[in-house]
């Protein structure tokens, strides 16, 4: 494997991990078009590359998101009944994604659905920070979460967020954590632990069904079907490792700033994608 590659995904897991860490979200919608770049300079082609780096980001989300679970689950911040309903019903959504991915999408349109949707985060991103600072933090004590569940609505974000997941090679934590805090008055923390509950459910379904589609397999690659285990297996422990520098600096930093980086960065990606 050519060094270039390998030195493009350590620095790769080190941005997903620090960016993570620093901004409290999965990464994929950023992974996703740079393994599509890295894809190309590989020699893939289009309608495999974009379907490869979904597959690999997926299954990149799946190791990192049961880091994470596990992590808030020991300070008790997974509701684990909503992470199950969630995820069941994203298994749903998932089924659906990778079907419409590996049957009916071309490479050229599904990069431009990307690209469409990685502005749409941008602009939402940019807009949460006209929003009120206390509005997600509002709510400081832990919900009774035995009762009062409106499957309708919760089933309804797990589909999806599971077919979002499937299609675009993200975790779903930028969905589901505004939904948890904001209409269902979670606090932040459980929010997210609870998020990456899910995830970890709905990255495994998505990660199965890219594995389990047919492709060759190529040595540059080490793939089983649309998922490649080289690429996953360095970016990784590589993220997981230097998320945790990522959450050392959001400390001293205004998250407002972060955002406003990140929404650029998203904007710019997401109109070059398109174009």
């Amino acid at each position: 494997m050519d060094l270039i590659i390998i030195l493009s995904l350590v620095i790769l897991g080190m941005f997903i991990g620090f960016i993570s860490g620093l901004l409290g979200i999965g990464g994929g919608f950023i992974l996703v078009p740079i393994l599509i770049y890295l894809f190309d300079f590989m020699g893939v082609s289009d309608d495999i590359s974009v379907k490869m780096a979904v597959g690999t980001s997926l299954f990149v989300i799946f190791l990192t998101s049961i880091a994470g679970a596990h992590k808030h689950s020991l300070n008790k911040n997974v509701i684990w009944k909503y992470s199950l309903i969630l995820g069941l019903f994203g298994i749903l959504g998932s089924i659906v994604g990778v079907k419409v991915v590996v049957d009916y999408l071309s490479g050229n349109l599904h990069k431009v659905l990307f690209g469409i949707f990685l502005i749409l985060i941008s602009l939402n991103i940019i807009y949460s920070n006209f929003k009120d600072k206390n509005n997600l933090d509002m709510i400081n004590n832990i919900i009774n979460t035995c009762h009062n569940i409106n499957y309708k609505n919760v089933g309804i974000m797990g589909f999806l967020t599971g077919f979002l997941s499937s299609i675009f090679g993200i975790g779903g934590g930028i969905i589901v954590v505004p939904f948890l805090n904001i209409f269902l008055k979670f606090p932040i923390k459980s929010a997210i632990g609870t998020s990456l509950g899910m995830m970890t459910i709905i990255s495994l379904t998505g990660l199965l069904g890219y594995m389990i589609n047919p492709y060759p397999f190529d040595y540059n690659l080490y793939n089983i079907g649309y998922v490649s285990l080289f690429a996953g297996l360095i970016v990784a422990p590589i993220a997981m490792i230097f998320s945790k520098y990522g959450a050392k600096i959001a400390y001293k930093t205004k998250s407002e700033i972060l955002r406003n980086i990140l929404s650029i960065i998203l904007m710019i990606v997401g109109i070059k994608m398109v174009i």
